[in-house]
């Protein structure tokens, strides 16, 4: 092989290599920040809907609560009218 061939093959094969690795690198770079960008966005938004499950289970427990006690005081309760005795009047 001539000397000037094999300069011009390596000179070739830098100026590919020059050119394919940073791309390469660049592509790769620009993925894993995208994945990392999802990853944050995927733990915020986890954080939300728990912190919106927090607040339905804070906002919904006295409902629960109160329906309770209301269903129990409500058999326990006197009568509505305290001056009747259940007795027919005539």
């Amino acid at each position: 092989m001539d000397p000037s061939w094999q300069t011009t093959f390596a000179l070739a094969c830098a100026a590919l290599c020059a050119a394919v690795v940073p791309g390469t690198l660049g592509y790769a770079t620009a993925r894993l920040e995208t994945a990392d960008q999802q990853r944050q966005e995927l733990v915020r938004t986890r954080a939300e809907v728990q912190a919106a499950r927090n607040l339905i289970r804070r906002l919904s427990s006295p409902c629960d609560a109160e329906s309770g006690d209301a269903s129990t005081t409500s058999s326990s309760r006197a009568p509505a009218s305290p001056g009747r005795t259940g007795t027919v009047a005539r």
